[in-house]
């Protein structure tokens, strides 16, 4: 009972720190995997818990990241504990000089010609709208018919309010689209017209999209059209400081993430010195 009540209490806490929903939910959940390995009270926990907690994410190979991930949920709990003596350091990841499955113009162009001839056009335009503004595939709730008249919506997530931007052109094609299907408020809904359509449909539309286009499947999730964005938005007017405005950064040091090339681009470039 008296873990019932710490988590109950510590969930309370997440909503106070206006942490998003899905936050939340991965954070009690990963306290939740550490209490199942630890199987004594919360209370209790020692230094030498976590650290072989720690040891044993690293023993069964998960990856770094994802280790990294559950030791940040588990710090941030064991903090609200006042435990703080017994909370581990997360693995130091060496920064990727280049990153892996990003979309090339050529498959980005394949994905939107095969979803424009689908009988239903929704992904085509899903797409369309995360690509052209650079935005997180949670703030599409955010794009509604309402906004397509200035273009412009405001977010406001996690305490941080920024302005979104779509081009006018998009906006059109929208509200067409909108009109043809009788589309009011949130234009990407699910089953209520005010809820965003399920993620996870999202993700399955995604993957048979990617085998229909014939582009590796790897590559084609919400998170790398934003990935997309940036890099079109750098090659054109190479201003970082502007990127990071519209992709809702507060660290230009994360920005810099969505600039870096593919091995492959870099391939490229080298050849082209021909030195």
């Amino acid at each position: 009972m008296k873990y019932e009540a710490e988590f109950s209490s510590y969930k309370n806490w997440l909503d106070g720190q206006e942490k998003s929903k899905h936050t939340k939910e991965k954070n009690m959940r990963d306290v939740e995997k550490f209490r199942k390995f630890c199987k004594k009270n919360l209370e209790t926990v020692t230094k030498q818990d976590v650290q072989s907690y720690k040891e044993y994410l690293i023993v069964n190979k998960y990856k770094p990241s994802s280790i990294n991930s559950y030791i940040i949920s588990l710090n941030n709990f064991l903090k609200f504990m006042n435990k703080d003596s017994v909370r581990v350091k997360t693995l130091k990841i060496q920064g990727r000089a280049s990153l892996n499955n990003v979309l090339t113009e050529q498959e980005y162009a394949a994905l939107l010609t095969t979803a424009k001839n689908r009988k239903n056009k929704r992904l085509y335009y899903l797409i369309r709208t995360i690509t052209s503004s650079g935005i997180r595939i949670g703030e599409l709730q955010y794009i509604t018919s309402d906004m397509l008249e200035n273009g412009k919506a405001f977010v406001h997530i996690k305490g941080k309010m920024r302005e979104i931007i779509i081009s006018r052109q998009l906006c059109q094609e929208l509200l067409e689209y909108c009109e043809e299907q009788g589309i009011s408020g949130v234009i990407f809904h699910g089953k209520k017209n005010n809820t965003l359509i399920d993620k996870a449909y999202i993700w399955r539309e995604m993957k048979t999209l990617a085998k229909e286009a014939g582009v590796p499947e790897e590559k084609v999730h919400a998170h790398n059209f934003r990935h997309f964005f940036a890099k079109q938005f750098m090659a054109e007017y190479h201003d970082i400081v502007d990127l990071a405005d519209i992709l809702g950064h507060t660290s230009i040091e994360t920005t810099r993430i969505y600039t870096r090339t593919s091995r492959q681009e870099k391939q490229e470039r080298i050849n082209a010195l021909n030195l």
